[in-house]
């Protein structure tokens, strides 16, 4: 995850640049330690903050649902030669994954930005988040970008809004940008092309949840060396066969991603990653203020994994698991405690959960249900056909190619 940050009386003077034609920087360091954050007033912009409102909610207490033991005997891989299906998915992966001079004009970008309102908004954060910043991204992954305003809460429907907006007045103001269109969603963000470097670009307001997010995903990734490949290649895998798209009844990239990991962590014998939010409790507490969370801590020097197995056995034991053995009318996914937890209990929970979802993925910090999108039972139904059809095809030909064939439905 990376981050731009403002300090009171402190102005670090960026000025618009043509990041096509400058060089790769490393983030600057004064960026890396930050002050306390202090209650913003706007009242000079006519943005309605209210005072009185309380800093993030405790802690997420453990879930005090059984944990479910699975059939983690995964002998039937290692009789196979899987070093095609590995070199197949090494290949893409190299083909694939963003370019370190992709992140640096990502990262300029989060700067330009951050140069515009750091004289008006005191205490300003401009962070890089999701894919882009957690090392899932490809080469054509959108900018994600989270401005933090406040260190309390905002409404979003009104508040982050009225930010959005005055920023697509300043962005067509500097002729910085293509047309900003402002997308009014659970969490609102403003989408525009950045003409400089022809970037897609998604700017939210205050997501807090998705910047703890964006820094535990990046500790995963940097954990072992086959996560990030095996992520970025079954994100191929489910965009070929529709169940990854832009559709609303499909599965989320951040959805499949939790399932990846909670197979490395829960199912994976010996485990490939550990379960971070156990092992490194205070590190991940949601009371840190997301301006004092670390960026330079490595996940290799505290845990090192015992599993050895390539990541075409780990590719198929992720398919084999979700085509065979998981339970989904009785099973929800926690990558937070890595293990299984009750359906129905983690749905009575989940204050975002209007329907009958027939996925239930935890989200590490707010426990909200990621995969609420998957409800339609049609859908639903095509998504297991996909995972079931693949692990059958993949199984006989040990050949990432030959579930790249033809779609299954």
């Amino acid at each position: 995850m990376s981050s731009i940050r403002g300090r009171q009386r402190v102005n670090f003077g960026y000025k618009q640049v043509d990041r096509r034609r400058n060089n790769l920087k490393p983030t600057p360091q004064e960026f890396l330690n930050y002050p306390d954050e202090q209650y913003i007033d706007f009242s000079s912009q006519n943005i309605s903050i209210n005072k009185k409102r309380l800093r993030e909610s405790h802690s997420p207490k453990a879930n005090k649902s059984k944990k479910f033991k699975q059939d983690n005997n995964n002998s039937y891989l290692s009789s196979a030669d899987f070093h095609m299906l590995t070199d197949e998915l090494l290949s893409h992966y190299t083909t694939a994954k963003q370019l370190e001079s992709t992140f640096t004009l990502k990262w300029k970008l989060c700067e330009d930005i951050f140069s515009m309102f750091v004289g008006i908004v005191p205490n300003l954060g401009v962070y890089l988040v999701g894919s882009s910043a957690n090392g899932f991204a490809t080469e054509d992954t959108d900018a994600d970008i989270c401005i933090v305003v406040s260190s309390y809460p905002i409404d979003q429907k009104r508040e982050a809004v009225k930010f959005l907006e005055i920023m697509r007045r300043a962005l067509r103001k500097k002729i910085f940008a293509g047309a900003c269109d402002l997308i009014r969603a659970r969490v609102p963000i403003l989408r525009f092309t950045d003409y400089a470097t022809r970037l897609r670009c998604d700017v939210n307001i205050n997501n807090i949840t998705g910047i703890r997010n964006t820094d535990l995903l990046r500790f995963y990734a940097e954990t072992d060396q086959r996560v990030a490949p095996l992520v970025l290649t079954l994100k191929a895998w489910a965009k070929f066969h529709n169940i990854n798209d832009a559709s609303q009844k499909t599965l989320s990239s951040y959805s499949l991603t939790l399932m990846c990991l909670f197979y490395l962590q829960a199912i994976a014998q010996p485990p490939v990653v550990p379960v971070w939010q156990t092992l490194l409790s205070d590190r991940f507490d949601v009371n840190i203020p997301v301006a004092h969370l670390k960026r330079n801590d490595q996940p290799k020097l505290i845990w090192r994994s015992d599993n050895h197995q390539t990541l075409g056995e780990l590719f198929t034991g992720f398919l084999r698991f979700f085509a065979k053995d998981f339970r989904y009318e009785k099973h929800a996914i926690s990558v937070r405690m890595g293990c299984l937890i009750d359906k129905d209990d983690f749905l009575d929970n989940d204050t975002t959960n209007y329907g009958c979802a027939l996925l239930a993925i935890e989200e590490p910090f707010d426990l909200t249900n990621t995969a609420r999108s998957v409800y339609d039972d049609d859908e639903f139904e095509r998504i297991v056909r996909v995972f079931r059809r693949s692990y059958y095809t993949i199984d006989k030909t040990k050949s990432f190619s030959s579930i790249l064939t033809e779609q299954f439905e």
